[in-house]
């Protein structure tokens, strides 16, 4: 009789374990715990959810072996375990969350399109000067103003006739560029004047245009290249580590049935 409930005694006692080292890695890892009440109360808040998805997920290979099992034809049977240990968890638990955290990232940083800076006091005729996020032009007054878009608010203030287009910042790496914006500016545009550099790795354009009605747009494309990326690659370290964890509790509980099963089919 024992010998016929070993597998599921064997899986009870490793549900235990695996609860109690749950508890034991949350009750380690609480840094911030200062006293033993407070890592006591963080292993219950956080340990006790941890081991009931690792006990559950265990008895879900558990489940996933005993039905494999049940195939009598030992190439299906074979064939089947290949696709359904390697690929499906593969495809659930890493492919899934993978895609779901790169459709998430570019949706936290999406490219922002055309972007229109303040009014300048009086008509713009030229972009004389640009820079990574700044812009000398040209009025129909004869004026140089200039604007730094990350303040906006205090754009065109007076400026004089810049000695080149290109204004460098402290580490000098602009270049003007001659390649097109990705898309067509918002009207017809009188002068345009477009930079690039390189942040992280990654080639910046920015692109500032004056249109006929004397306002002035700008374009900055793959400026959040890197912190999507980023986004991208911290998202995934973070999912990644529970899913394999999840992905080897699941491999334990088929091994285990496994080998308890057959120990047991061949003790009767």
């Amino acid at each position: 009789m024992i010998i016929k409930r070993l597998p599921l005694i064997t899986l009870a006692i490793v549900s235990i374990l695996v609860c109690l080292g749950s508890l034991a890695a949350v009750f380690i890892l609480s840094a911030d715990a200062r006293t033993l009440s407070e890592k006591i109360q963080s292993s219950l808040t956080l340990g006790l959810p941890s081991a009931v998805l690792l006990i559950v997920l265990l008895w879900v290979g558990a489940g996933i072996d005993h039905l494999l099992a049940r195939i009598r034809n030992k190439s299906v049977r074979q064939w089947t375990s290949l696709g359904v240990y390697l690929f499906a968890p593969g495809i659930l638990c890493i492919g899934l969350p993978a895609l779901l955290i790169l459709l998430f990232s570019t949706s936290l940083f999406p490219e922002k399109g055309w972007q229109e800076l303040p009014a300048p006091p009086s008509a713009a005729l030229e972009a004389a000067a640009a820079g990574e996020n700044n812009i000398i032009i040209r009025t129909d007054s004869g004026e140089y103003l200039y604007c730094w878009v990350l303040k906006q608010e205090d754009c065109w203030q007076a400026a004089g006739q810049p000695a080149e287009r290109i204004i460098q910042n402290s580490m000098g790496d602009l270049q003007e560029t001659t390649n097109p914006p990705a898309s067509n500016p918002p009207g017809t545009a009188i002068s345009q004047i477009s930079v690039t550099y390189f942040d992280t790795g990654v080639q910046v354009f920015v692109h500032f245009v004056v249109l006929e009605d004397g306002k002035v747009w700008f374009l900055e494309e793959n400026s959040n290249a890197y912190e999507t990326g980023f986004a991208s690659g911290l998202f995934l370290s973070l999912a990644v580590i529970p899913a394999i964890s999840g992905l080897l509790v699941i491999y334990l509980g088929a091994g285990v049935s496994a080998l308890s099963r057959r120990f047991a089919t061949r003790s009767r």
